[in-house]
């Protein structure tokens, strides 16, 4: 995210954080400095040019007070630095550009397993489900599976602004339990999907708990179903745009959200008395405001975890 500046803008003792710097060598041989610099609003490139060094002082991880004027060359916008010099016990959290971020979480509902026809129910029970060992209980799961079940609920919050949006499937309005929170329902699974996909434009950093392994999976292959267009690709592996808190904070093996949300002194969802294995009946006995009340808690609760692991965990991001 570039922070909007204007060819040949005047900077004046304008300050930055210092994120990276680059000595760099010109064709002539003039030796220059190369400089990344950001703010609230986001990143600019810097340059020093050798007859400006000597009236700059700088360093990695602090504030600076630059002045200069801004330049564009190839494309490019840079500020063209003709002194600067170190901000002392200047606070550098605020440098930091605020990039877009969604927290969510999906809830889902699965066929009724006398639906599924006997290949199916084979599939399910000795395949998908071959280690549970209560078989009545196996027949249950179908929700867990993107091709027996279906989204029937999605909560966005967003932990900057603290505004949260739940879509859900129903047929009435849903009132909101939070205040932060809106309710949008359709009447269908592909309207929900189309609509999320829409919003989730608008997000540069995604965060959910599990969501590599079950949200992020779920949502594309529903999608396909559904011919809904994904409009970006999803790789598991960039942990910078994409933040499984679940993998984020684990030791052996990832813990229950219920019980991290316990350890960490936050809300925990499921204290309602809801929970995830629930949202099948609920669904089928029409009580949409029970599965929207409960997507809802639960990612206002993983907003709360993900404030805790950026703050205080993630080292320098």
């Amino acid at each position: 995210m570039a922070i909007k500046l204007e060819s040949g803008e005047a900077i004046i003792d304008r300050h930055f954080l210092v994120k990276k710097v680059e000595k760099k060598i010109t064709r002539g041989g003039d030796a220059y400095m190369d400089l990344e610099l950001s703010d609230k609003d986001g990143s600019v490139a810097a340059k020093i040019w050798n007859n400006a060094i000597s009236f700059c002082h700088f360093e990695i991880g602090k504030v600076v007070e630059v002045s200069g004027k801004t330049q564009e060359y190839n494309g490019i916008l840079s500020i063209i630095v003709d002194k600067c010099q170190t901000v002392e016990n200047e606070a550098v959290e605020s440098y930091y550009p605020v990039v877009p971020t969604m927290v969510f979480d999906i809830e889902t509902v699965g066929k009724k397993f006398e639906e599924l026809d006997s290949a199916e129910q084979d599939y399910l029970i000795n395949n998908l489900c071959k280690d549970v060992e209560d078989k009545e209980e196996a027949k249950k799961r179908t929700a867990l599976f993107s091709i027996f079940g279906m989204v029937c609920a999605i909560g966005c919050i967003n932990p900057e602004t603290n505004k949260g949006l739940v879509l859900a499937i129903a047929d009435k309005e849903l009132k909101p339990e939070k205040e932060n929170y809106t309710y949008k329902t359709f009447k269908n699974e592909k309207e929900l999907l189309e609509e999320f996909w829409e919003v989730a434009k608008k997000y540069e950093i995604f965060v959910t708990y599990n969501g590599d392994s079950f949200d992020f999976p779920y949502l594309i292959i529903r999608s396909g179903i559904n011919r809904v267009k994904v409009p970006f690709s999803k790789n598991r592996y960039d942990n910078e745009r994409f933040v499984d808190l679940q993998n984020k904070i684990r030791q052996n093996h990832g813990y229950k959200l219920e019980f991290l949300c316990k350890a960490f002194g936050i809300e925990n969802p499921k204290e309602s008395g809801v929970h995830g294995d629930d949202v099948s009946a609920l669904f089928y006995n029409k009580e949409y405001n029970s599965i929207a009340n409960y997507v809802a808690r639960d990612t206002f609760s993983t907003a709360q975890l993900y404030r805790i692991w950026k703050e205080f965990m993630s080292g320098q991001i």
